[in-house]
């Protein structure tokens, strides 16, 4: 079964023309298409849920929180000649721990409408937060099929609706790298390990889109038996109507406002 699902994604990420050909084919390519969705989207949310969880159980520590920035800020006005003003001193010092009494206060309020614990509260926040992460990926994923289907039809397609959402189920496959991402974005937090490994992350999250958008275009030409180049139409299409259409609704915008602007 593993063996199975390594040749399948590597088939999908190579371009190989049998596993397309297959999956489309078969008679329960949408039900699998659905499922491989699900489980990427989940993998993908996997670590951000962890690390909920984890911040779940963590209390904000404002007290240290304050030392830090109070350490920065001293820094600050030994190193950077802006900060040596005596008049700004003053007055930085006046509000400063004000300020930091009003954070601290907003803090620890607790919100009427919930009757749980704040720790379990975080924590069922971010579960929901992770199973939901499917259902916005079904979404934005149906949703675009419909359109590049409508315009694969018109390019002379012959592929159903079922068979075309079976077929650009495949184009979440090279997302897998966004989990690789995901892990990266853990690393943030460490101040000159998560710049280094934040550019890395960018790069790998633009690769698994390119990579996505590849296969998006394989999967429509194989549904609908035609060439690459009415696949790459039908695909980018819907993308091209939607920034047109924003477009069009900024120019309104504008015209509306300046006809209301010159009574």
């Amino acid at each position: 079964m593993t063996s199975q699902l390594v040749a399948f994604v590597r088939g999908v990420l190579t371009f190989d023309n049998s596993t397309y050909s297959a999956h489309v084919a078969s008679r329960d390519a949408l039900k699998r298409g659905l499922l491989l969705l699900v489980v990427v989207a989940l993998l993908v949310g996997l670590f951000p849920f962890l690390s909920g969880v984890v911040s779940s159980f963590r209390r904000v520590d404002i007290a240290a929180m304050q030392g830090v920035i109070e350490a920065q800020i001293e820094q600050q006005m030994q190193l950077n000649p802006a900060w040596q003003n005596p008049e700004f001193r003053q007055v930085f010092s006046e509000y400063f721990p004000a300020i930091f009494a009003m954070v601290k206060d907003i803090a620890a309020i607790k919100p009427n409408v919930s009757f749980l614990p704040n720790w379990l509260d975080r924590l069922l926040q971010a579960l929901g937060a992770w199973l939901s992460t499917p259902l916005a990926w079904l979404g934005a994923w149906a949703g675009y099929a419909l359109w590049a289907a409508l315009f694969a039809k018109l390019l002379g397609g012959r592929a159903t609706l079922e068979k075309m959402l079976a077929a650009t189920t495949l184009t979440v496959v090279p997302h897998l790298l966004d989990v690789l991402v995901s892990l990266i974005g853990l690393l943030n937090g460490i101040p000159l390990v998560g710049a280094c490994f934040g550019i890395g992350g960018w790069l790998i999250g633009l690769a698994a889109w390119v990579w996505g958008i590849a296969v998006y275009v394989k999967a429509t030409a194989m549904a609908n038996e035609f060439g690459l180049e009415k696949a790459t139409l039908a695909t980018v299409l819907p993308a091209l109507l939607a920034l047109l259409l924003v477009f069009a609704l900024l120019i309104v915008f504008v015209i509306l406002i300046a006809v209301s602007g010159s009574r």
